[in-house]
């Protein structure tokens, strides 16, 4: 008797540690799956702060560009203004 007390007592303990490992494995996994839905998230984030700054840096070219054509035509017209002087 002492033998089957002492065998049911190790399957009893393999089948608890059994059950203790699988709810352990499915928390990690739980834990993978939110660091990975973190993961894309802030993915998501810096995607959304580059294109921003796209943007940005687009809308700031275009204006330096525009800033840059109207000083050319002030820099035209200052030298136009110099030789019609320089002419009289």
């Amino acid at each position: 008797m002492s033998n089957k007390k002492l065998i049911i007592g190790v399957a009893a303990g393999v089948a608890f540690l059994t059950a203790v490992g699988i709810l352990l494995y499915k928390k990690k996994k739980t834990k993978k799956e939110r660091f990975m839905d973190e993961a894309e998230e802030l993915a998501d984030n810096f995607k959304s702060k580059l294109n921003h700054l796209q943007r940005k840096a687009q809308k700031e070219f275009k204006n330096v560009s525009s800033t840059g054509e109207d000083l050319t035509n002030v820099a035209k017209e200052r030298v136009t203004d110099w030789l019609s002087k320089a002419g009289n």
